[in-house]
């Protein structure tokens, strides 16, 4: 009898776990939504409107189970019933590209201005820091989207249109600059402290030494996909990095290529998604692993 309880446990422990499916919040300039899919499956499980002109380049879940994202004019964090947490709003002709989380838990806003201003919020969307940067970029919507703040706590700026990386303090002494061959559009730094940099329409993916910005690697070729506007990059828990492709400046002769590319650590594609009908143009993510399915999106 022992035997069969423990039978069942096992049985029921097994089926628990393949209940937890990982998930994928998505978003995308161009794309009306964010949206979670089922990484399995590519089922959207849920999505949220985004309003007309709103243009989402960041999204991220909180470790309390909020949705942050950026839209262009702000920043917001939702609940997954679309209650407004709070509402960011940036002033003028600026633009808001980049809402990041902070390893504290609070939020880094990266905003395009003259000059560019980067704030801290805490968790209930306070200010807390504020650094302004003068890039000598005349046209807010071309000097950068996803700024991510380094182990070091320092920001890091890729600049798209003068082609290089800036890292700056929280009270914005600049300590790094590096030139490189490419327009970032985001930045991952690497366990060992190098930066892996997507650099867009280069349809490439670069990797440079953090001390010096000398190129240490460089992808353009995956086999069994291609590299459209390589936008952010995520490294997940088992190594793997998982490429947001996003399509939205390619000709239709292109365009039928993943918007999510999963490679290993040897460059082989192990995962894609191909979904322009469901999942539409997508330049950010963020992986959810865990998620016991509709029950999460009503808490």
């Amino acid at each position: 009898m022992m035997k069969f309880y423990i039978v069942i446990w096992i049985m029921l422990s097994v089926g628990l776990r393949a209940a937890a499916q990982d998930k994928l919040l998505v978003a995308g300039s161009g794309n009306p939504d964010i949206l979670l899919l089922d990484k399995q499956t590519g089922k959207v499980e849920w999505r949220h409107a985004l309003e007309k002109g709103e243009e989402c380049n960041s999204v991220a879940l909180t470790k309390k189970g909020d949705i942050l994202y950026s839209y262009k004019r702000g920043a917001k964090l939702v609940m997954w019933n679309h209650q407004v947490v709070w509402d960011y709003q940036a002033p003028g002709k600026t633009e808001v590209q980049s809402a990041t989380l902070l390893r504290n838990g609070g939020v880094l806003l990266g905003i395009c201005g003259n000059p560019a201003l980067f704030v801290e919020l805490d968790k209930n969307g306070k200010e807390v820091n504020r650094v302004t940067l003068n890039l000598d970029i005349e046209k807010p919507h071309s000097q950068f989207r996803q700024v991510f703040q380094l182990r070091n706590k320092n920001y890091l700026i890729p600049v798209m249109a003068q082609q290089k990386v800036v890292e700056v303090t929280r009270k914005g002494k600049v300590v790094a600059e590096h030139q490189i061959d490419g327009r970032p559009f985001s930045s991952l730094e690497l366990p060992g402290g190098n930066l892996l940099l997507p650099c867009g329409d280069g349809h490439y993916y670069m990797v440079i030494d953090r001390k010096t910005g000398k190129e240490l690697k460089r992808v353009n070729y995956l086999n069994g996909a291609s590299l459209l506007f390589v936008a952010q990059v995520l490294r997940l828990k088992n190594n793997n990095l998982l490429i947001c492709n996003w399509h939205g400046h390619t000709k239709e002769a292109g365009v039928d290529e993943p918007q999510l590319i999963e490679v290993d650590e040897d460059g082989k594609v192990v995962w894609s998604l191909n979904d322009k009908a469901n999942a539409g143009k997508v330049s950010a993510a963020c992986y959810v692993s865990g998620v016991r399915g509709v029950k999460f999106l009503t808490k």
